[in-house]
């Protein structure tokens, strides 16, 4: 009987690591933790992008800019807000058009930002440091189905391949990784299909 024993990991434990599509050239790439320049404490660390492939690397996330507002028209005086497109620098000022009138004059705007959007986006599951599509994911039953890395999808493989599986602390009952995976990965019924893909993945 195969056994499996919560080891109270949480997703954090699997960052150092994550497998990515490259925007690029869609080979498989990491985003990895990397020691800050001029850390002395040697625990600062930036979460870098690499890929092997074609040596596109970035050091921190591209940002696009979002212009929005609430303004009174000059010419018809009605009311109106408004949104932009993303902008690829931020803005001090935006040049809008009246949804009233048509009127067009510029205004000093607020703004937000967004993670640039990879243009392979296929809607599944992406990395939260920029927004790349994980290399390990699979539609399962309506479902994504993904993974970080090897040994993430190990610790998977062993709580699903488990004929019992414990849990050794109540101090993160409800917060591990193990207590807040989604209900088709802990169904009896899906074992078989899913440690194929597991298996797959390793391969």
């Amino acid at each position: 009987m195969e056994r499996f024993q919560d080891e109270n990991k949480f997703l954090g434990n699997f960052y150092s690591e994550i497998l990515v599509k490259c925007p690029k050239c869609e080979s498989k790439a990491t985003v990895k933790k990397e020691l800050k320049e001029n850390c002395e404490c040697g625990k600062c660390h930036n979460m870098v992008f690499e890929c092997k492939n074609c040596f596109h690397k970035l050091k921190e996330p591209v940002y696009l800019y979002i212009a929005y507002g609430k303004e009174y028209c000059n010419n018809c005086f009605e009311k109106f807000e408004y949104q932009s497109q993303p902008l690829k620098e931020k803005p001090l000022m935006y040049k809008t058009k009246c949804p009233h009138c048509d009127f067009q004059e510029e205004w000093k705007t607020k703004s937000y930002r967004i993670k640039e959007e990879s243009k392979l986006d296929t809607g599944l599951v992406k990395d939260v440091w920029y927004n790349l599509s994980l290399w390990f994911q699979k539609e399962f039953d309506g479902s994504i189905f993904w993974a970080y890395n090897l040994d993430h999808i190990d610790y998977l493989e062993r709580y699903i391949g488990a004929d019992l599986r414990e849990r050794n602390s109540k101090a993160n009952y409800t917060s591990s990784l193990v207590a807040r995976l989604p209900q088709f990965v802990k169904a009896a019924k899906n074992r078989e299909k899913l440690l194929k893909i597991l298996k797959k993945w390793k391969e």
